[in-house]
């Protein structure tokens, strides 16, 4: 099923936490609405849900407007972060309420039951309460519940964020996995950049109710329409050091270094602007125009070796790898590649190159 959202706005009293959004969003694809704490990422999920009525704008299902349809008419699947399972319920009598709502037949239900068990991996728990599961267990178990009514779309709420780090990410491939399976519209609220990238077809950043950029999870990560885009995707977070522009190119703060980048528009001498590069951007030995940087820290992450560098008095990270014997302490010189390097006005925000 495809999602149109037309002019979207939801606000409480004068806070407005959804601010004019429209998007179209393709049928049977992972989309992932990503972005901090308060940027309106729930809000957009129970409008869409129905639980939250509509300030302005249109909400439509393929060409169906649902914007005043309550939410049992809506025909949605809903998982909530604590899952929100009946506790003197068994697994397979959970799994089966949506269904005994509908009143499908009892044999039919268990049967369709039984089959969702087996599409989330859990046809031997059907008989527990609960209390005597993982919290990955209860995850699968409400996502079978959510997919029992068969939904046209399917909507997660921070569903992996009661887990622990691997069983999050053992959890977020099975979810793509049942997705797959089950071909549904899904819609995932997650303030965790590596899991929408993951595992989403479609990225939409939200910031402060106002969406930023939208599209594949790697297109926002090789080329972020502005500031905040940048800084939100990318682990580390991208190093951004302070300057101005002056004659069409960047000048570091404090130092007569400069560097040229392709500018998208002319900018004004003097205005402030900050370099942003990822850590994988910085290349060592230098390969082009070089400047020169201190070694300040060098450690590992994970099976990388990280960098702290001083640049022109400003601190960066960079990936260098092992093979290169540099110490702390040691003045190296280093290039940047074109990939992963923007220029962003400081005050606005807006990408400048």
């Amino acid at each position: 099923m495809r999602i149109t959202l037309e002019n979207l706005t939801k606000k409480f009293g004068n806070t407005v936490a959804v601010n004019d959004l429209s998007v179209s969003l393709e049928s049977g694809k992972m989309i992932a609405l990503l972005g901090p704490s308060g940027c309106g990422k729930s809000t957009i999920l129970n409008m869409l849900s129905g639980i939250l009525p509509v300030t302005s704008g249109r909400i439509l299902f393929d060409d169906l407007d649902v914007t005043k349809l309550p939410p049992e008419k809506r025909n949605i699947g809903l998982v909530f972060q604590n899952y929100a399972l009946y506790p003197h319920m068994t697994v397979l009598q959970n799994i089966c309420f949506p269904l005994e709502i509908k009143k499908m037949p009892k044999a039919a239900r268990i049967a369709r039951a039984r089959e969702l068990a087996e599409l989330v991996r859990i046809p031997d728990l059907l008989s527990r309460k609960p209390g005597e599961l993982s919290g990955g267990q209860q995850q699968r178990v409400a996502i079978a519940r959510a997919l029992a009514k068969e939904p046209q779309l399917l909507l997660l709420d921070e569903p992996l964020s009661n887990l622990d780090a691997k069983l999050r990410v053992e959890m977020r491939e099975e979810i793509l996995r049942i997705q797959r399976a089950s071909k549904i519209t899904t819609i995932f609220v997650t303030h965790d950049q590596e899991e929408a990238s993951s595992i989403a077809d479609y990225v939409l950043l939200m910031k402060k109710g106002v969406l930023q950029q939208q599209g594949s999870a790697r297109s926002l990560y090789d080329d972020p329409a502005n500031y905040f885009t940048a800084d939100f995707l990318g682990a580390p977070p991208i190093n951004k050091l302070r300057g101005t522009v002056e004659n069409g190119v960047f000048r570091f703060a404090d130092s007569d270094v400069c560097l040229r980048l392709p500018l998208k528009t002319d900018v004004p001498d003097g205005t402030p602007a900050v370099l942003a590069i990822r850590a994988e951007s910085v290349v060592y030995p230098a390969a082009g125009e070089t400047m020169k940087a201190a070694v300040r820290e060098r450690y590992s992450v994970n099976k990388d070796e990280l960098s702290v560098l001083e640049l022109c008095g400003q601190r960066m990270r960079a990936f260098i790898s092992s093979d290169y014997p540099i110490g702390i302490g040691d003045e190296i010189g280093i290039s940047l590649k074109n990939r992963g390097v923007f220029l962003f006005n400081e005050e606005t925000g807006e990408r400048l190159a």
